[in-house]
């Protein structure tokens, strides 16, 4: 029980570094895209206030996406293999993700025509998180299987010799 709590903390720090990093990476394009088009830069403090949004959003998004998409692959596929569990993460982690953008895009009263667009953008940027972290619990789960044994088996021998 504490083995699987770490994994997801884990795999939740790694998603969340992901997010924001997408986030910093997101504010070096849209001013690359300023700097192109001779637009305004937006001020000194865009870039750490979208990275701050990225933040945030990301911590939202790890109990409310993340979590339950890869918890749910985990349990579905289980030990069959750590490309079918991330593949079911990923499918639940968009289905999650278009269902959150069109559902925030109606409450917000976003114009019909840029629903299919915000639910496309919102489903991109979940892609990469949501690999991640369900690499990071598949490869902490491996490494917890395989240490015990190991290591066990060595104390065991070492306190038998002992006596």
């Amino acid at each position: 029980m504490v083995a699987a709590v770490v994994r997801h903390l884990a795999g939740m720090a790694a998603a969340w570094l992901v997010f924001v990093a997408e986030g910093v990476v997101g504010y070096f394009g849209l001013l690359a895209y300023a700097l192109a088009t001779g637009s305004e830069l937006g001020g000194p403090l865009a870039g750490p206030m979208l990275t701050l949004a990225a933040a945030v959003l990301g911590m939202v998004l790890l109990p409310l996406l993340f979590l339950p998409a890869v918890v749910v692959a985990d349990a579905v596929c289980g030990r069959r293999g750590t490309g079918r569990v991330v593949a079911l993460s990923v499918t639940v982690a968009v289905a999650l993700a278009v269902v959150y953008a069109v559902t925030g895009a109606i409450a917000t009263e976003v114009s019909a025509g840029y629903v299919p667009l915000v639910a496309a953008i919102a489903a991109l940027l979940v892609l990469a998180p949501v690999v991640l972290y369900a690499l990071t619990v598949c490869g902490l789960g491996w490494v917890a299987r395989r240490v015990p044994r190991r290591w066990g088996g060595t104390a065991v021998a070492l306190s038998a010799e002992a006596n």
